[in-house]
């Protein structure tokens, strides 16, 4: 019966090292002693372990392929930086493989070693897992790793500050005369990443804290705009999919509403809705000029306010 190949996860398990040690054995890279070289090589001589055909692409040993580790595509936001990042592998020559993880932290671990597997030559991901170990897996894999939306600790970050743009956009709300603020967000999971989710609370409630503006913090489906004394009402909220549900709904009842990412459709469909806008083209070029030529990505993406009148001037 033939013998089914083996990975290089199983190799790794049998020698008692790291992935990346593996890798670096098998490929002929430093960074490992010479016997845990031979030790690695014997075993994957044993048990027949056989090389990804990617590896010996022609790209002078690169596999010239772009993995991409994403929650879902609910929000219009992944959509548009999938297509950008797509664009910019296709300049360079790459391809993008694309997984989705459905924010199942299981699932992204296994799409993650996927595509370490099909030795892909970076990861960008929106990670749904956090803390140390998570962190250390990533590390060991020895393929770079770029994190978006969500940051971690010791993995590359770009993207906008978070905290800072929903501070302006609740700041916008204030200057502009309304009396009370709903900041509108997810219903977070315990133990995922939500990082970016977390950073935009902080950010509203710095702005309502330091103005001293009565505010309510609840979920799209749990909304109420009435008040006992007709103060001026605006809905902030954490993402244009929220803002676009309620929009609607509140355009035409003196409620002020704001969103974050600006969507492209919103300009499509003639949605005039304020929203926090910041250019995701940017995002896309960074981290792809992080994973392939190893250029450290600036601090942050600049955000700006785009006015396009649910947000008013009082009277």
């Amino acid at each position: 019966m033939k013998r089914q190949a083996i990975s290089t996860t199983r190799l790794a398990e049998i020698c008692g090292v790291s992935q990346g040690t593996v890798d670096r054995a098998l490929n002929g890279r430093g960074g490992i002693s010479q016997k845990t070289k031979e030790r690695i090589l014997a075993a994957a001589k044993a048990y027949g372990y056989r090389p990804n055909p990617h590896a010996s692409s022609i790209g002078g040993g690169k596999s010239m392929l772009i993995g991409i580790v994403v929650f879902d595509l609910h929000n219009a936001y992944f959509p548009e930086l999938l297509s950008k990042i797509e664009e910019e592998c296709a300049a360079r020559g790459y391809y993008a493989i694309v997984m989705l993880t459905h924010k199942d932290r299981e699932r992204e671990l296994e799409c993650i070693k996927s595509l370490y597997h099909m030795s892909v030559d970076g990861i960008v991901l929106c990670p749904i897992n956090k803390g140390e170990d998570f962190e250390n897996f990533l590390l060991s894999l020895d393929t770079p790793v770029i994190a978006v939306s969500n940051r971690l600790e010791r993995i590359a970050y770009i993207g906008i500050d978070n905290r800072g743009a929903m501070r302006d956009s609740a700041e916008h709300c204030i200057k502009e005369g309304y009396e009370k603020l709903i900041y509108v967000m997810p219903k977070l999971k315990d133990g995922d990443n939500a990082h970016a989710q977390e950073e935009r609370l902080l950010g509203f409630r710095d702005a309502v804290t330091a103005a001293s503006v009565p505010h309510v913090i609840t979920h799209v489906d749990e909304v109420d705009t009435s008040t006992d004394n007709g103060q001026r009402v605006a809905v902030v909220c954490s993402s244009d999919l929220y803002a676009q549900m309620l929009y609607q709904k509140y355009k035409d009842k003196n409620i002020g509403i704001i969103g974050f990412d600006d969507q492209r459709m919103l300009g499509e469909l003639g949605i005039a809705m304020d929203s926090v806008a910041y250019d995701v083209s940017a995002t896309a070029k960074g981290a792809i000029a992080y994973l392939l030529d190893g250029v450290k990505p600036m601090q942050y993406i600049p955000h700006r306010i785009v006015k396009r009148g649910s947000i008013q001037s009082a009277p």
